[in-house]
């Protein structure tokens, strides 16, 4: 008996290790510039990261993310390429110093510049969801600042 394969569960497996893969082999994201922002310096927050962040919606709601969860577009969770899975980021607006915390639950993002990619929930509380992506400061939450 010949077994069908599930093309979107296949996809939803494959891609993502695929990224994985790749991603090892991408050059850092260039710095935000956060001096012409009105919020506070990177500096002055002790960022392990900087960049841009963009925000991923609820058009993935369901789908497994990397750690195999499903993604909820109403939990604060983010993707990272470079974080492990399950690390408890601070992540901070420097447009207008909002902050969230979020747990790593996905790998990206994979277009543009960008350093993180947030849920719609995460996405609101950092008041970037019209805007689609805002410079970031990327903290550990439990230590304040660099992961150990």
């Amino acid at each position: 008996m010949k077994r069908k394969i599930n093309k979107t569960a296949f996809l939803n497996l494959v891609v993502p290790l695929l990224f994985i893969i790749v991603s090892g082999c991408k050059p850092a994201p260039a710095p935000v510039d956060t001096s012409v922002h009105a919020g506070t310096s990177a500096s002055a927050l002790k960022c392990i990261q900087t960049g841009t962040a963009s925000w991923y919606g609820t058009n993935m709601k369901g789908q497994l993310t990397a750690s195999g969860d499903k993604y909820d577009p109403k939990a604060l969770t983010a993707a990272s390429r470079t974080f492990p899975l399950g690390t408890e980021l601070n992540v901070t607006n420097l447009n207008n110093n909002r902050n969230v915390t979020v747990t790593v639950n996905d790998r990206g993002p994979y277009s543009g510049n960008r350093i993180i990619d947030m849920s719609v929930a995460a996405a609101r509380e950092l008041d970037m969801k019209e805007s689609g992506l805002a410079p970031v400061c990327v903290q550990d939450a439990k230590q304040g600042g660099a992961l150990p």
